[in-house]
């Protein structure tokens, strides 16, 4: 009696095992189908910030990331993450002269116009140095996006209101 329920039962496993490792692959496949395609993709890649009026500011961070074997959360990970890396390196800019390189290659620009020295930002930084002197708060994942095949775009953003509120709350949980 256990040889034929055993027998007959193997089939059966094989094919929930395997409908249920399909379902799981197509899962997969449609998680990302939310995702934008980049051709109407709002943010530039590289670092954009404002400074406006009463000590507030909007920081972008905006990361494009080659896209391998259609490995799309593994590229969306890895853009969010250089995104916040680039954030961070620029917040933390100073005045040596071999980093005149960065400038160009964190694509920088403030009120949408590229910024070619750092000279044009000195005092902007030395404002949001101040304000992240007790760490990076506040950043949040602000849209992502995908050309097929080719790469993955990720925009963070972080403003001075996300900053004090993600203090508060800090303090609040403490």
């Amino acid at each position: 009696m256990n040889k034929i329920i055993f027998k007959n039962s193997l089939p059966l496993f094989i094919f929930i095992f395997g409908f249920g490792f399909l379902h799981e692959i197509k899962a997969e496949s449609n998680e990302f189908n939310s995702v934008k395609s980049c051709s109407n993709y709002r943010y530039k890649d590289g670092i954009n910030f404002k400074i406006k009026s009463n000590n507030s500011f909007e920081l972008l961070s905006t990361a494009n990331i080659e896209l391998l074997n259609n490995y799309v959360s593994f590229a969306l990970d890895e853009a969010e993450f250089t995104a916040k890396s680039n954030l961070s390196d620029f917040l933390k800019l100073n005045d040596s002269s071999s980093e005149e390189n960065l400038i160009e290659e964190f694509k920088i620009r403030k009120n949408g116009r590229l910024i070619r020295q750092k000279s044009q930002i000195k005092n902007d930084l030395k404002f949001l140095k101040s304000f992240f002197s007790n760490g990076y708060r506040g950043i949040r994942l602000v849209e992502s996006c995908i050309k097929s095949g080719k790469y993955v775009k990720v925009t963070i953003k972080v403003t001075d209101k996300t900053y004090q509120m993600a203090e508060f709350l800090e303090k609040e949980m403490k």
